[in-house]
């Protein structure tokens, strides 16, 4: 407080010492007059017995506490004048650092977002995700397996370090009797589902264990979203009666804004979620024993104990996985565990590919500030004869030093401003267009620890990039410089080296990214081009959920389902249709363990399994998969017939390597379901991302009687045309059936596979944007390079012109330099690449990481890049006047 106080009374402060310093020299020349020197003698030998009255007021100045904020002060306030005298270099280097900090601060928001903000939820540290994981070596296209009903009762009774353990599938509601009928996605959750989120409802209540139960689970509570949207934010809307799937059910409660867990980009995707659930409704698991042949569908939320880890719950886990093992044998494998925290499952897949990006944009960043250090070295060595003029008159390098740095973090705040601005711009870009499947991107916002990171990033680019102005103005030869007068300076070697090794990190690291670019960019494309299994042109895919309570055995859906084939199929321009249980890049289908009649085991082998389809006659010709031997599905392959099945490519290869499966007998491993015969074998078929090895699958007959239920299936049509249009048609041919049932997820299936790359599409956008941006920084800092040394040798290249030098000689000769410096950067960016890419081998398709073709091709585009920014230096250089040179200064 005291020296801010001294601060703000400084003038009279000054004032103060003026007078005092005044007094002392005029009662010195007071004495001297007495002893009969003439006044202005007196004077002139009080002010030398006196000393240096400037040092004098300096030493007074330095016994001040605020002299630092003063000095401080003085610093900014000179810089902000040299940075106004040259205004082309302040908007240079502003704009490039405004480029790297704000493509920092846009990603580092989305990272902060996706990784490092709390969940919304009370101690979320202690939510976890129990999953069962696929016995190691088993290909399903997926890692985490449901529970099953028992599994999760028996659990959730026995276990000591989870205080609220609650099971949740997706599943999809027809709203009637309000209207025009709608589909509304939803999730039945166990009662101890809410309690383990710790979230409260806006509105109301959730379910309370008497209502988790068979028979009075008819209570439902919305989404704010939809009671926003669909209900006009009633107040009233407690009590009121909804009919979903015929059924009943009472509103309860409604939960907060923003909460919509489980969403499907949160999740693995094993299991079908909405992107935002609008409802949920209790689940009323059945107690008893297990049910032959009952599927397992169920994923599990829990909180931990207080005072319990997640290492402890992992251990109760494993033991109870043991314990399920012993009591179903044959089960070995199946019920290995792995306990994830929300934190880790909410981020899923996201955080490898954003880690990616945030080193590349670190890269950018790391181009910029060497852009800029060049721009300041070279700027630092024009203004030599002013340091030696300072520095002769007593400023000491320390204190130039700082002013260098004051100067850089002025640079650096002015870029950090602009940078905020434009990474203001970056987020909305992301929001606006990013993809759906990102988890959190709603989430990304300029936040006070995104804003702490950019001030954070600010200061260490400014000091990053001031350190070589301000060593080299440190170590300046001052006798030297003095000599040198009024003659040009700043073309010693020493700070030729240092231009130029900053140009060759610059190429170097340009190099690195952009080679890093380029293996996702083909990855990319590979994946494209890459064969799923079907042909996606032509295609519009929809779901129907049947409501149980109008259609409750199989002999009903299966005629539903008959009829609705047989009048879409009449459709003009339909050429085909199918139903099946999930369309291809949509979601995984069902597993189940195999027996094989006939296939002899040593013991020691794994259980066969495969992936279960259940599909109808003319799917395939609708999807496009080509059957590669044996038939189709036949109409006249009904309940009464015997049991058939087709196989896909990879199942035939694992189970009947050196034989052919036509004829062969496989079945579920519940001897409830009769073994199929296999009349056909099918193109495998990538159903949840294009990079997968597909596993094993067998196609089942929808009229056979298979498990699970058919309730909700999807309608696959392949038209001659675009088959948007078709949309209108299917709908009315669908209520002609039943004017209740609602078509459901609408899409072609080329939107469908497109979605599922929309996240690899924008990694990869991103990457060749900040790959672009590094390399059009480096050719600026070639140019500025060159050129710089091109003014600095202009009388020598007047010179050499002047003894006979020819001007193309004197083009290579630029050029020659240029390229020395552009190869060595190339040189040491493939080396620092070789190692790099090694470790996106995780991320590439389809190529290597060494790929030799893209080296090579962004070698000689960096090369040509680099000879390119060299190109106006040296026509410059050859239109030299020789007798002008000569006169250069």
């Amino acid at each position: 407080m005291n020296s801010w106080r001294r601060w703000f009374s400084r003038k009279k402060w000054e004032r103060e010492m003026n007078d005092e310093l005044r007094f002392h020299i005029e009662k010195q020349t007071a004495v001297n007059a007495a002893a009969g020197m003439p006044l202005e003698e007196a004077r002139r030998k009080a002010t030398l017995q006196f000393g240096a009255v400037e040092g004098a007021k300096e030493n007074c100045r330095e016994e001040r506490r605020s002299h630092w904020f003063e000095t401080i002060w003085a610093d900014v306030r000179y810089g902000l004048r040299m940075l106004r005298k040259n205004l082309g270099f302040s908007a240079v280097a502003i704009l490039t650092l405004a480029l790297g900090i704000g493509a920092s601060t846009a990603v580092f928001s989305v990272v902060n977002a996706i990784l490092l903000k709390p969940l919304p939820y009370p101690h979320a540290e202690r939510i976890v995700f129990p999953w069962r994981t696929a016995p190691p070596g088993m290909n399903l296209g997926y890692n985490e397996l449901p529970w099953g009903r028992i599994d999760f009762l028996f659990y959730s009774h026995e276990s000591k370090t989870l205080q609220a353990m609650g099971a949740f599938l997706g599943d999809s509601f027809n709203l009637t009797g309000s209207g025009e009928p709608a589909r509304l996605d939803g999730v039945r959750t166990s009662a101890g589902f809410f309690p383990a989120l710790g979230v409260q409802p806006a509105l109301g209540r959730t379910f309370s264990p008497e209502e988790d139960q068979p028979g009075h689970n008819h209570e439902v509570v919305l989404s704010h979203k939809m009671w926003r949207e669909r209900f006009a934010s009633d107040p009233g809307i407690l009590g009121r009666v909804l009919e979903l799937n015929g059924d009943a059910y009472t509103v309860i409660g409604v939960m907060p804004e923003g909460f919509a867990f489980p969403r499907s980009a949160e999740m693995p995707g094993s299991f079908t979620f909405a992107r935002e659930p609008e409802l949920w409704v209790p689940q009323a698991l059945v107690p008893g024993p297990l049910i032959p042949a009952e599927s397992s569908e169920l994923a599990v939320i829990a909180r931990i104990q207080p005072g319990d880890t997640i290492e402890q719950a992992q251990a109760e886990m494993d033991l109870f996985g043991k314990r399920m093992e012993r009591q179903y044998p044959g089960s070995a494998g199946w019920f290995n565990t792995h306990v994830v925290p929300m934190a880790r499952q909410v981020a899923g897949d996201t955080r490898r590919p954003l880690l990616l990006l945030l080193g590349a944009v670190g890269v950018v960043l790391l181009i910029a500030c060497s852009n800029v250090a060049s721009l300041l070295l070279t700027r630092s060595l024009g203004r030599r004869r002013e340091f030696t003029l300072r520095a002769a008159l007593g400023a000491s390098g320390g204190r130039l030093m700082r002013q260098l740095f004051t100067e850089s973090l002025l640079l650096a705040l002015g870029g950090g401003m602009v940078g905020i601005l434009l990474a203001d711009a970056g987020i909305y870009f992301v929001r606006a267009l990013g993809p759906g499947n990102i988890p959190r991107l709603h989430e990304v916002s300029l936040d006070l620890r995104v804003l702490a990171f950019t001030l954070a990033v600010t200061l260490a680019t400014g000091i990053l990039f001031g350190l070589a102005p301000a060593i080299g103005s440190f170590r300046q030869d001052l006798i030297g410089s003095l000599k040198e007068g009024g003659q040009r300076s700043g073309g010693s070697p020493a700070g030729s080296r240092v231009r130029g090794a900053f140009l060759v990190t610059q190429i170097a690291l340009a190099l690195v990214l952009v080679i890093a670019a380029g293996l996702l960019t083909q990855t990319f494309f590979r994946l494209l081009s890459a064969d799923p299994g079907f042909r996606a042109e032509h295609v519009l895919t929809f779901e129907l959920s049947l409501p149980a309570s109008k259609y409750p055995d199989v002999d009903h859906v299966v005629a539903l389902y008959h009829n609705a084939l047989q009048r879409l199929q009449s459709l003009p321009g339909v050429q085909s249709a199918g139903i099946v249980e999930v369309v291809p890049m949509s979601g995984a289908t069902e597993s189940t363990a195999l027996r094989i009649p006939g296939r002899a085991t040593d013991g020691r082998e794994q259980n066969p399994y495969s992936n279960y389809t259940i599909a109808s006659p003319g799917y395939f010709a609708a999807v496009g998969t080509p059957i590669l031997r044996g038939r189709d599905f036949l109409e006249t392959d009904t309940s009464t017939s015997e049991p058939v099945t087709i196989i896909n490519s990879a199942m035939a290869k694992k189970y009947w390597p050196n034989e052919d499966p036509i004829g062969k007998q496989v079945g579920p491993k519940s001897l409830k379901f009769p073994a199929a015969t296999i009349i056909g074998i099918v193109a495998d078929v990538k159903r949840l991302s294009l990079r997968e090895e597909p596993p094993p699958e067998m196609y089942v007959l929808y009229t056979q009687k298979v498990w699970p239920s058919m309730l909700t299936m999807s309608v696959v049509l392949r038209t001659n045309a675009d088959p948007a249009p078709m949309t209108a048609s299917a709908r009315e041919a669908i209520r002609s059936l039943d004017g209740g049932l609602p078509l459901a997820k609408i899409a072609t299936l080329t939107a469908v596979v497109d979605d599922s790359m929309t996240q690899q599409r924008f990694s990869v956008l991103l990457l060749a944007c900040f790959g672009g941006l590094a390399l059009v920084l480096a050719s600026i800092g070639m140019y500025g390079v060159i050129s710089y040394s091109v003014s600095q040798r202009t009388q020598e290249i007047g010179i050499r012109m002047v003894l006979g030098a020819q001007r193309r000689s004197v083009f290579g000769m630029v050029l020659r330099q240029g390229a020395r410096l552009g190869g060595l950067g190339i040189a040491i960016g493939l080396i620092v690449a070789l190692g790099v890419t090694r470790l996106m081998a995780g991320f590439l398709y389809g190529v290597r990481a060494t790929d030799p073709r893209t080296f090579a091709g962004v070698s000689l585009l960096l090369l040509g890049v680099a000879l390119l920014a060299c190109y106006l230096p040296a026509r410059r250089a050859t239109r030299v006047d020789p007798m002008v040179a000569l006169r250069y200064e």
